[in-house]
C-alpha cells in the first residue's frame, strides 16, 4: 500500500513539476502597465532608446482594422473589447549583426515587434521572446542578450509589473 502511495505521490510531483516548466517557459513575455495608451506610448518609445534600440514603425492596428470594417467584416472585431491596440516595430544593428554572424537563419528575429493593449486605465506589453526563434543554434546567446534588453526596457516603465501566464 505505501509503494503504491508513493507512486501516485511521486507521478502527481512530476506532473505538477513539467507544468510548472511549461507555465513559466511560455515564448510570449508580457508586462502590464497602470496607464493608458497615451501615456504608455511615448514612455514605451522612450525606454527603448535609452536600451539602444530604433523605433522603425509605429502601427495603430485597432484604428486601422476599425476603419476598414465595413469591407473586412472581421467576425467579432475586438471581442476583448480594448480601447486601443498598437505595435511597435523596432531593431538595434548590433543585435541583428550578431545574429547574422552567429547563425543567418536566425536573424529573420528581427525586427523585433511589441504589442501594446489597452483597456481602461490599463495596459498590456506583450513580447515574442527570441530564445524561443533560435533555440537549439548558435544564435542562441545572442537572442538571450536581446530579450534581457527588450524586458528591461519594459521593466522600467513606470509601475510595469510582469504578467505571469
Amino acid at each position: 500500500m505505501n509503494l503504491k502511495f508513493l507512486q501516485i505521490g511521486a507521478m502527481t510531483l512530476g506532473a505538477w513539476a513539467l507544468g510548472i516548466g511549461i507555465a513559466s517557459a511560455s515564448p510570449i513575455y508580457v508586462e502590464s502597465v497602470p496607464a493608458p495608451m497615451s501615456k504608455v506610448m511615448p514612455e514605451l518609445q522612450k525606454s527603448l532608446v535609452q536600451h539602444h534600440f530604433q523605433v522603425v514603425l509605429h502601427v495603430d492596428i485597432l484604428k486601422m482594422l476599425r476603419a476598414k470594417q465595413d469591407k473586412l467584416h472581421l467576425p467579432n472585431l475586438d471581442k476583448p473589447g480594448f480601447n486601443d491596440v498598437q505595435t511597435l516595430v523596432f531593431c538595434n544593428p548590433f543585435f541583428y549583426n550578431q545574429l547574422l554572424n552567429s547563425h543567418w537563419q536566425s536573424a529573420t528575429a528581427c525586427p523585433l515587434t511589441l504589442m501594446v493593449y489597452s483597456r481602461g486605465g490599463e495596459s498590456y506589453i506583450a513580447y515574442s521572446e527570441r530564445v524561443a526563434l533560435t533555440k537549439g543554434t548558435p544564435a542562441l546567446g545572442v537572442a538571450k542578450k536581446i530579450d534581457q534588453a527588450v524586458i528591461g526596457a519594459l521593466s522600467s516603465l513606470p509601475g510595469s509589473k510582469p504578467v505571469t501566464q
